[in-house]
């Protein structure tokens, strides 16, 4: 006979195993659900990848000259229709990119209630890196000082002033000689110039200086060095669009004849003044587009639900990539070189982290190019929605499409000035000087960023990126090109997440190999270890 102790103890023994039996088969049924959910909504995104891969590419080469991708840095969306077509099939395209992470922080979550009895998910890393946030934005406002309202100043001034230098003329004198710029209008224009290219190196240097000085987080220093860049492309676009409106206008006004009759023979090539007015000016600098217009496509209104559920997601988009940071990346990285680390160590710690760097840099890709642009146009009613795609099929489309926003400021500004200097016959050299530029703005940005050069972004980006340009099919419509080209960049932003990682806590645990300027350059990681 068993004792009552005995009894008891075997009683909760059997409700422990009970308790044990039903956790696991929850988790079962629950992973179950989770696959077959996941599966169906990917073979939903399957087949909408097929109908658009099947449809745009096709007028993309219809133009022999110019593409259609060529075509839309120039001439924007012109009706709105256009624009809320693309807005909706962009957002039914985004449900799988919505669901799959909420998926699997419910995974994760679950996992920590069973194991820990609470959810792992602390804010230190947040809090220290926006610790000086006062700070940050105080320099965003003198960045935004100096790029809105210096530039608009100083190119007004020079739009006008030089209008005093140009000799008036009648058209029933003019000669040869009459056509010829005057001596004082050339120094005019060369001081100018060089203040424009002094203004760009201090504008470079100075906010680079202060970051460095006083010691930034990372976060704080990625908003800063992105908005500096930002700033640069925008003032460049209005500088590069104006000024030929500028000698155009001071050429007609030139004639006397023609001057006095501008009012009459008014048209669409013919400015009214040397300079837009400050207005449209402040709305580029908002609005999220880097080709400056007099005028853009525009909404009836503003639909702020939807900028509030914009918002929302980039909020929650940017809490998702810090949680699969701080779970999976940073209990990895963290301890560097603490303790004794092998080749088999070393390997298998990339490819850990490999999935959930390249989930946390998708993130990053949704949060800013969907959620955060989305949210400003729809503020400013800016129609033209069509910021990336996701249905290349080729790494040239890829490049083109990615960041659509970046592509058309360097072909209309880079590309094409490029393909003018040096004409058709080196087409090559006009598109790698954008690739060139792109990849080094990138690593100019994560260098300061991470506060050493470590360049593996623009290794993949400058040399792996162009050699699969030039081997691999330029234009194709096979759906087995865009799954190889989302599995690379998946591989590939794993990678740098992990690399980047490695090095960065490397610096924090690892001694210096040399002293001075060098020790930037020189990885830490490379002799932190015996691999």
């Amino acid at each position: 006979m068993t004792s009552p102790e005995q009894r008891s103890y075997a009683g909760a023994e059997f409700r422990y195993v009970d308790r044990t039996v039903l956790i696991h088969n929850a988790a079962e049924r629950f992973r179950s659900e989770m696959l077959n959910y996941i599966s169906g909504r990917l073979e939903e995104f399957s087949s909408e990848m097929k109908q658009t891969t099947y449809i745009s590419p096709i007028d993309s080469i219809k133009q022999p000259i110019m593409s259609a991708l060529d075509l839309a840095a120039i001439n924007k969306i012109e009706d709105e229709s256009s624009s809320s077509s693309i807005d909706q099939q962009n957002d039914d395209n985004k449900k799988v990119s919505i669901a799959f992470p909420i998926k699997i922080f419910r995974i994760l979550a679950i996992t920590d209630l069973f194991e820990l009895g609470t959810i792992d998910f602390r804010f230190d890393v947040i809090l220290w890196n926006f610790s000086n946030l006062s700070a940050c934005l105080r320099l965003w406002l003198y960045l935004f000082i100096s790029a809105c309202i210096g530039v608009y100043c100083c190119f007004h001034f020079w739009a006008y002033k030089r209008l005093s230098f140009i000799p008036i003329v009648s058209s029933l004198n003019t000669t040869e000689k009459s056509n010829k710029k005057p001596t004082s209008l050339l120094i005019f224009d060369s001081i100018w110039f060089t203040f424009y290219c002094l203004y760009i190196g201090l504008f470079l240097f100075f906010p680079v200086h202060y970051i460095l000085a006083e010691n930034y987080p990372i976060v704080t220093r990625i908003i800063i060095l992105i908005e500096q860049v930002r700033f640069l492309m925008k003032s460049h676009a209005f500088v590069r669009e104006n000024t030929p409106r500028a000698i155009l206008y001071g050429q007609i006004y030139s004639q006397k004849d023609k001057s006095e009759n501008i009012t009459e023979n008014k048209s669409n090539s013919i400015p009214n003044s040397p300079c837009p007015e400050f207005s449209k000016y402040i709305y580029f600098i908002f609005v999220p587009t880097l080709i400056y217009r007099d005028s853009y496509p525009r909404t009836s209104s503003v639909r702020w639900n939807y900028v509030l559920s914009q918002l929302a997601q980039f909020v929650a988009a940017a809490f998702f990539g810090y949680y699969l940071f701080y779970r999976f990346c940073l209990p990895v990285f963290r301890h560097f070189k603490l303790e004794y680390v092998t080749v088999k160590i070393f390997v298998l710690s990339i490819l850990n982290c490999a999935l959930p760097g390249a989930l946390f840099l998708f993130c990053a890709f949704y949060g800013f190019l969907h959620c955060w642009l989305n949210a400003f146009a729809e503020m400013l009613r800016f129609a033209d929605r069509q910021f990336y795609s996701w249905t290349a099929t080729s790494w040239s489309i890829y490049y083109r499409t990615w960041n659509i926003v970046v592509h058309d400021w360097l072909y209309t500004y880079i590309y094409r000035d490029c393909h003018k200097l040096f004409g058709v016959k080196y087409r090559f050299v006009s598109m790698y000087a954008v690739i060139f530029l792109s990849a080094c703005v990138h690593e100019y940005i994560l260098a300061l960023s991470f506060g050493y050069f470590y360049p593996i972004l623009f290794l993949q980006f400058a040399i792996l990126g162009l050699i699969s340009m030039l081997i691999l099919p330029q234009r194709t419509q096979n759906i087995a090109f865009n799954i190889f080209i989302w599995t690379s960049l998946f591989i590939g932003f794993g990678m740098q997440m992990c690399l980047y990682s490695i090095e960065w806590y490397a610096r924090q645990n690892c001694p210096r190999v040399v002293n001075g300027p060098l020790d930037y350059f020189i990885p830490r990681s490379f002799f932190c270890h015996d691999v």
